[in-house]
């Protein structure tokens, strides 16, 4: 059964400019090779040392996920705001963005460091900073609706 999960950690590491050559590149490119080698799809959006991600797939794989994600010392204070089953996909492709000027949301970075946010207005934040442009994306894995 299909389902989507999303996440928010706050980063340990540097994620700003030029840090993709680091151990910002590293998370970013295992989390690549995981979505492709676990037929995940969705997106991630780093915010202000923030990782917000809405992945899509089977449970036992996102389970697994999460679990690494929990093991990683690249990430502190890792909240799982949803678990649910979907009828359907979202996405067919795993992509990654950075908020910018025109994307970012002060008021939910606060609300999600203060465990406050629901996984309904991460969700809608990850959809719309994706759709301003993304840094790197997989090939699609499957047909979403």
């Amino acid at each position: 059964m299909l389902h989507r999960m999303v996440l928010a950690a706050r980063s340990t590491i540097d994620t700003g400019p030029g840090a993709l050559n680091g151990a910002f590149g590293s998370v970013l490119a295992c989390c690549m090779r995981s979505s492709v080698a676990e037929g995940l799809t969705g997106g991630l959006v780093v915010e202000d040392g923030w990782f917000l991600e809405v992945l899509e797939g089977g449970f036992d794989a996102l389970c697994a996920y999460r679990d690494r994600a929990f093991e990683d010392d690249r990430l502190d204070d890792l909240q799982v705001l949803e678990v649910v089953p979907v009828l359907q996909r979202e996405y067919e492709t795993w992509a990654i963005a950075a908020s910018k000027a025109g994307t970012a949301q002060p008021g939910l970075i606060r609300a999600v460091s203060d465990k406050l946010s629901g996984p309904f207005a991460v969700s809608q934040h990850v959809r719309r900073v994706l759709m301003r442009g993304v840094l790197a994306e997989t090939p699609p894995l499957c047909v979403a609706a």
